[in-house]
């Protein structure tokens, strides 16, 4: 334990307080779990620089298409980023936009 703390003493978050953007990473794999043909889907949500929230997992049906993947965690990640500007808002910190990248 003390070897690892040595060794990541020089690891930290950076948050950059003067851009208070909440922003959302996407990211999917077709066809990942060939014994159930499911994919597996992630994303980040960063504030300030700094993760805040974050999900990987395995979809929970059966993607048709590439197009279907990514559509399906395109709306998980906006269901997330939804939840964290509501929550920021009820702490009432100030934001005034979000953004959401993905790929397809």
């Amino acid at each position: 334990m003390l070897r690892y703390l040595r060794g990541a003493s020089g690891v930290w978050l950076r948050y950059n307080l003067d851009k208070p953007v909440l922003e959302g990473l996407t990211n999917s794999n077709m066809l990942i779990d060939v014994d159930s043909s499911r994919s597996t889907f992630g994303y980040v949500m960063t504030y300030v620089g700094g993760a805040v929230s974050w999900k990987s997992r395995l979809q929970r049906v059966v993607a048709l298409s590439t197009t279907e993947v990514e559509y399906m965690v395109v709306v998980e990640a906006d269901k997330e980023i939804i939840w964290m500007r509501e929550l920021i808002g009820e702490l009432g910190i100030k934001h005034d936009h979000f953004l959401l990248h993905f790929d397809y």
